[in-house]
């Protein structure tokens, strides 16, 4: 007789656009299948989901009428209650009406930085704290990717640095990546090794004002960016000829660009992980990266760093410096890792250990 699944994953993030928190459910759900017990997990979607999912020892369930957010907070809870399933949450989102499990809170940015707040709608705003507050207080096994996000969120909300478990991003998914050097037929001035870059979804926390300030003072360089500028806030637009905005960019394109550029830049206030810096890293570049946060604990001697803050900054001065081996801190992070955290703490769980 087929044993039911002791944890239901929640996997709707899936089916939405591609993104690092995307990335990090897909990667580590694909470890974790390889590494999972059969019958210990399953994934499930909304019933209308199309996402064609495969794996070997998670099974799919789907279920439910509703669609995106609506069913997370009503057809999502109703079944764990149902099954009596222990959830897991890999996404920050929670049901508040069940929040009863594993919730993996990715950063406490918006407690933070109350601008982010204020840029949503009043309503939006108001769910998004309270969604916070409900998955590091009431889910028994909250989790998040770096030791500054566990302090922060510790910090903000009451709960114990103990109760509270890291599960790393990682960066092997860009080694499935083939580089592809397209983007230079469109930019014919941009030559290879010459060029400074940046990756980013353009909110304000990112910090392209530091990016702005650079091309300023060296207007004889590139900068490229990608990022989707039509997200970008109105202060946050950078007009200046030797600043190329790209728009969205494939996979390929962004290994391609990682590759070939002068240093990747990463001037960002606050991440709660901060994946780019770690794939430039796996594509040899240099990396450029905020002193602030979790960067620091992160990429350690890795990285070159900056105050975000601070704009009177010489580049060739910094990246003439020598800093440690990139595998010094890509050595230390693995998707198999992160899965392997995953599954001790379910097991964990199960044998009423903890």
């Amino acid at each position: 007789m087929k044993k039911e699944p002791l944890f239901t994953i929640d996997g709707r993030q899936l089916t939405g656009a591609a993104g690092g928190v995307q990335r990090y459910i897909s990667e580590i759900l694909e470890e974790l299948d390889r590494i999972a017990p059969p019958d210990m997990f399953e994934v499930i979607l909304p019933s209308s989901c199309k996402a064609d999912l495969s794996y070997k020892n998670i099974s799919i369930v789907r279920y439910g009428r509703l669609n995106g957010l609506m069913w997370e907070q009503f057809d999502l809870p109703l079944y764990l209650r149902k099954n009596r399933r222990f959830g897991i949450f890999l996404c920050t989102i929670v049901p508040f009406l069940y929040p009863h499990g594993i919730a993996v809170v990715h950063d406490v940015m918006p407690v933070i930085f109350p601008e982010i707040i204020k840029s949503m709608s009043p309503i939006t705003g108001r769910i998004f704290l309270a969604n916070l507050k409900v998955a590091v207080k009431k889910t028994e096994y909250p989790a998040t990717v770096s030791d500054n996000s566990r302090r922060d969120m510790s910090r903000c909300y009451g709960r114990g640095e103990g109760d509270i478990t890291v599960i790393p991003d990682a960066w092997q998914h860009i080694l499935r990546v083939s580089p592809d050097d397209s983007w230079m037929e469109r930019f014919s001035r941009v030559k290879k090794g010459e060029y400074y870059f940046s990756l980013s979804a353009n909110r304000k926390q990112k910090n392209f004002r530091w990016i702005e300030k650079m091309a300023q003072k060296y207007p004889d360089r590139l900068f490229l960016i990608a990022g989707t500028v039509e997200e970008w806030q109105k202060n946050e637009k950078i007009a200046l000829d030797n600043v190329i905005q790209l728009g969205s960019v494939s996979d390929g394109q962004i290994k391609s660009l990682m590759s070939h550029c002068k240093a990747f830049l990463f001037p960002s206030y606050y991440e709660g992980f901060g994946i780019p810096p770690m794939e430039a890293l796996a594509c040899g570049a240099k990396i450029v990266v905020s002193n602030t946060s979790c960067m620091p604990e992160i990429y350690g001697d890795t990285a070159y760093y900056i105050d975000p803050y601070d704009y009177d900054v010489d580049l060739d001065k910094l990246l003439s410096g020598k800093v440690a081996p990139a595998s010094d801190c890509l050595e230390r992070f693995g998707w198999d890792k992160s899965a392997k955290i995953l599954l001790n703490l379910c097991e964990k769980i199960v044998k009423g250990s903890i």
